[in-house]
């Protein structure tokens, strides 16, 4: 059994140091390793009289790159991979080992996507994030997995239409009265806009606040878009069918899922 010990087990998660992108981990197993640093050699990671803790510390990080690193031959960068972590189990007595061998690493941290900032339709006019869906967009229902739920705004023939975030144009499309097309905005959201006076380019780059057309001369002349979240967050925002407010506002909605 205690040969056993002596054998490193495959290391279960890297130790990153403070300024390093992944740093610094903090959790048991920084905490046993200090204890192998410690007895590495004397002084080189002295014992607090409270014990150690299990944040990777600026300490910690200067014992391996200066001493413990060099003098094995490995790579001094501070961290503990599979290399550092194999000379330092030689230094651990068989309670730490045996601790390393019962922890499990906390699963990882989900990182969901920032809330997307979004600019107004038109000059004067509001965010789509203080908007509710009224209606789902007539024969897009489907379409890349999104029934494309939409507002109608703008109201006035010529009107200059504006891209309500970093976007590009990814599909040429149609609309009674007017053109259309597909974008892609910075945030992952996709839109529709819809009964335009002329379309835009596929690959076009828009930024946010920029002209992206004018609508077009019709009858109740509008701007029509359409929303379609799933590429950010899996599914459709909440939405009427039947033209009626109500809904859910677009940003309450986009809130609540990023914050999950």
């Amino acid at each position: 059994m205690a040969e056993l010990l002596l054998v490193p087990p495959k290391i279960k998660r890297p130790m990153y140091p403070p300024g390093h992108p992944k740093g610094p981990t903090s959790g048991k197993d920084v905490q046993i390793m200090k204890w192998g640093i410690h007895r590495y050699e004397t002084g080189v990671l002295p014992r607090p009289e409270d014990g150690f803790t299990d944040d990777f510390g600026v300490a910690m990080r200067e014992a391996l790159k200066r001493v413990i690193q060099p003098a094995e031959g490995i790579d001094a960068t501070g961290a503990i991979g599979q290399a550092t972590f194999d000379v330092l189990w030689q230094y651990l007595d068989d309670y730490r080992r045996q601790q390393y061998r019962r922890w499990t690493p906390p699963p990882p941290k989900v990182t969901l996507p920032p809330v997307p900032s979004l600019g107004p339709l038109y000059s004067g006019g509001s965010s789509p994030m203080s908007r509710s869906l009224t209606h789902r967009t007539s024969g897009l229902a489907g379409d890349r997995g999104s029934v494309w739920p939409a507002y109608d705004d703008g109201w006035i023939i010529g009107r200059t239409i504006l891209a309500v975030e970093d976007m590009t144009v990814i599909e040429q499309s149609g609309s009674a009265g007017g053109d259309a097309f597909f974008t892609k905005g910075e945030s992952k959201l996709e839109y529709w806009y819809g009964h335009l006076a002329w379309t835009q380019p596929n690959g076009r780059d828009f930024e946010r606040g920029e002209p992206i057309g004018k609508i077009a001369s019709m009858a109740r002349a509008h701007v029509h878009l359409a929303i379609s979240a799933v590429p950010l967050i899996g599914h459709d925002l909440a939405h009427h069918t039947d033209y009626s407010l109500g809904a859910p506002l677009v940003g309450a909605q986009l809130r609540e899922a990023l914050s999950l």
